[in-house]
């Protein structure tokens, strides 16, 4: 793993320890039955890179935790335990038992609360128990665990239920020949949760972590890397917020899948998701307090929130007349302070600018004169972005 740190919960029958791994948004692993927490150290290793912060505990009667493996209902008790040692809107990746365990703790409302989304790593709740024991059998585990076996078996319709009442963004990935999941499998995850996404990683059988780290580690890290950061705009209420074209969530979200159709990468897409997160000089709602930056950069890793909040400092009336400047002096409106902006940080604050800017134009009913300044303001941030500044003024809003 890199750089570990070891974490320890106690539960009332078990002690549970793990490790934790790297810093921003969270991804809590649970691995599958059998297995230990060391499983996921390659995964880890591409994560942390992504900028991910992850944790990892042995499951109860497994690897240095204690505790017995003798019914589902304890697994999901430590799920709910870890989901509160961390802060909210975690991405819970969960292997066959760790995504049973998963889906049994969201039973719990004060559990999904803390999630982001869910990850089930070649698991599915709709379990069907002569195939299920056929699976095991194979394997020569049939006789492995038999109470079990038999009690997860039994959980399966609170399990559907579980499912079924989530609100919340799904991963289903699959493995290659030899999984344990089959297409009936998920048409009915789909019936279930028709928000749910699914991949199959090719060269993977059942322990996907095992045989395919790699790839299980991208697949993560790319499809949920905006589930923190859709969490905690819904709970901060973005969705409430008026704004032209519906209101401030729908606002937010166009203006990533605009940076993201520009080839904006990670830091300047999550930025623009929140980019107004602290209220801007021309949107001054703000989600927010600067006292709480500490809780945005726990969904969007702290490179990203810096550039939210340069962003949301920028007092346009003074920088907006030193454009064409490389670096741009960014006079902070709440401080006072100027910045210079160069490198990276100037071209995703021009794309982010452009962007937002474009997205107003496509849905507010604007005078003629605002958007002849929009259009002003896009071609003078062509100095950094000329790229992007061309396509935005060839857009028939600011034709």
């Amino acid at each position: 793993m890199t750089d570990p740190r070891a974490r320890r919960i106690v539960r009332p029958d078990a002690v549970l320890r793990g490790d934790e791994s790297g810093a921003g948004p969270t991804v809590l692993l649970l691995h599958a039955g059998g297995e230990r927490r060391r499983v996921w150290t390659p995964v880890i290793d591409v994560l942390t890179g992504a900028g991910l912060r992850c944790v990892a505990f042995d499951q109860r009667g497994h690897g240095d935790s204690g505790g017995f493996p003798r019914a589902l209902a304890p697994y999901a008790g430590d799920v709910a335990a870890m989901l509160h040692a961390e802060p909210p809107g975690c991405v819970v990746v969960g292997a066959s038992l760790g995504g049973l365990a998963a889906v049994a703790a969201l039973e719990d409302p004060a559990v999904r609360t803390r999630l982001a989304g869910l990850v089930l790593v070649d698991v599915v709740p709709d379990l069907e128990p002569r195939r299920v024991r056929g699976f095991l059998a194979a394997g020569g585990l049939l006789g492995t665990h038999t109470e079990l076996v038999d009690d997860i078996l039994g959980q399966v319709p609170r399990l559907r239920h579980n499912l079924a009442g989530l609100d919340l963004p799904v991963l289903l990935v699959r493995g290659g020949d030899g999984s344990a999941v089959t297409g009936e499998d998920v048409d009915k995850l789909l019936r279930l949760a028709p928000q749910a996404t699914v991949i199959r990683i090719s060269g993977a059988g059942h322990l996907v972590a095992r045989d395919q780290p790699a790839a299980l580690a991208e697949a993560i890290a790319t499809v949920t890397a905006e589930w923190p950061a859709l969490a905690l705009l819904r709970d901060l209420g973005a969705g409430q917020v008026a704004h032209p074209g519906g209101n401030l969530l729908d606002h937010l979200q166009r203006v990533c899948e605009l940076v993201e159709s520009w080839g904006g990468g990670r830091r300047v897409r999550l930025a623009a998701l929140c980019h107004a997160a602290y209220g801007t000089d021309g949107f001054p709602h703000a989600l927010l307090p600067r006292g709480r930056r500490g809780r945005l950069q726990a969904a969007i890793g702290d490179e990203a929130e810096s550039l939210v909040y340069l962003y949301d400092a920028c007092d346009r009336s003074t920088t907006y007349t030193r454009l064409g400047a490389s670096p741009l002096p960014l006079t902070d409106r709440f401080t006072g302070e100027v910045i210079a902006l160069a490198d990276a940080d100037l071209t995703d604050f021009a794309l982010l600018t452009i962007a937002n800017e474009l997205d107003v134009a496509r849905n507010a009913a604007l005078t003629p004169e605002a958007r002849r300044d929009i259009r002003a303001l896009v071609a003078v941030l062509a100095a950094y972005v000329p790229d992007v500044a061309a396509l935005a003024l060839a857009d028939p809003s600011l034709v």
